[in-house]
């Protein structure tokens, strides 16, 4: 925001009009334009309206020097838990004893001395009166603020538990009843849901351990090749890795010296394999002159697993 312009000063009303256009006439500098003149009819600085000491507007801000000082808080004098019993006459009997000595209890012996014994019963009763006076200050502000708060908090309890008002009621929209029935009512099928779960958890349940025994009667089955020492396993190291090892597996199905387990085994079936394999119109040579007494042996080997519930060695 540019800087505000500064204020013109104001021409006193006992000055007549005469005498300051004698005084432009007959001045030997320069005519220079007056303040009031460099402010337009449209600013707001073009009346002369002084503020008040406390404006709390930007232009009175940058204007007026601010306010030095601040109020003081008061002091928590009764913050103590024995706080309430300071306006009693021991607790301020004890805090500004009456003089004791010899000395005191005898005559003044100047009119200083005679003062000074003023001033003190002075200090000690400002003191009484002030404690005092802070008390019961104390007890009034606490009464008002415990007064505040009953009431606001009745008001709250008031406004919460008031009755709908009737403008409330007449321009409230339209809600169906059904929709207010907000309460969770049980499922009159719950109990055959009930039984239809437990009866697939329980098939789940047996299907798993199938698949286990299976999983087991298998491990079973092929444990008789596993190895167990280190002199069966460099043998079959040595065996595995020969450099003859392809050489002694012969020829593959297609008549060519095999190299590796792609010409051995061949590639992984797929699932029109699968199919062609069933009905029969496979590309392999090999496949196509299978027997039908292999055919049956695998298929018997497959239901006699389903029946015994195990695996059986490979044909």
């Amino acid at each position: 925001m540019p800087p505000l312009l500064p204020r013109p000063a104001l021409i006193p009303r006992a000055t007549p009009i005469s005498t300051l256009t004698r005084a432009v006439l007959f001045s030997s500098s320069a005519a220079k334009s007056s303040p009031q003149q460099q402010i337009p009819p449209e600013s707001p600085l073009f009346i002369n309206v002084p503020n008040p000491p406390q404006d709390q507007s930007i232009e009175a801000l940058r204007e007026l020097k601010p306010v030095k000082g601040h109020l003081p808080l008061p002091r928590r004098v009764f913050r103590q838990r024995d706080g309430h019993l300071k306006p009693q006459d021991e607790w301020l009997t004890r805090s500004a004893p009456q003089p004791s000595s010899e000395k005191s209890q005898q005559p003044p012996r100047s009119d200083v001395h005679a003062w000074k014994r003023k001033m003190a019963a002075s200090r000690r009763e400002n003191m009484r009166e002030g404690v005092r006076a802070l008390y019961s200050r104390k007890q009034l502000f606490d009464r008002r603020r415990l007064e505040r708060q009953t009431a606001r908090l009745a008001a709250n309890r008031a406004a919460a538990f008031a009755p709908e008002r009737e403008e409330d009621r007449l321009t409230r929209a339209s809600v169906n009843l059904g929709t207010l029935q907000t309460a969770v009512l049980p499922d009159p099928e719950r109990l055959e849901r009930a039984l239809k779960s437990r009866e697939r958890t329980e098939f789940l349940s047996a299907q798993k351990s199938e698949t286990r025994k299976d999983a087991i009667q298998e491990l079973y089955m092929k444990a008789r090749s596993f190895i167990v020492d280190e002199k069966e396993l460099e043998a079959e190291v040595d065996r595995l890795f020969a450099p003859d090892y392809w050489k002694k597996m012969g020829v593959s199905p297609s008549g060519f010296e095999m190299t590796n387990i792609w010409d051995m085994e061949g590639r992984p079936m797929t699932v029109a394999d699968m199919l062609s394999d069933v009905a029969r119109t496979s590309s392999k040579v090999v496949t196509n002159f299978q027997s039908e007494k292999t055919r049956t042996l695998k298929r018997q080997k497959e239901v006699a697993e389903e029946l015994t519930g195990g695996k059986l060695d490979g044909i």
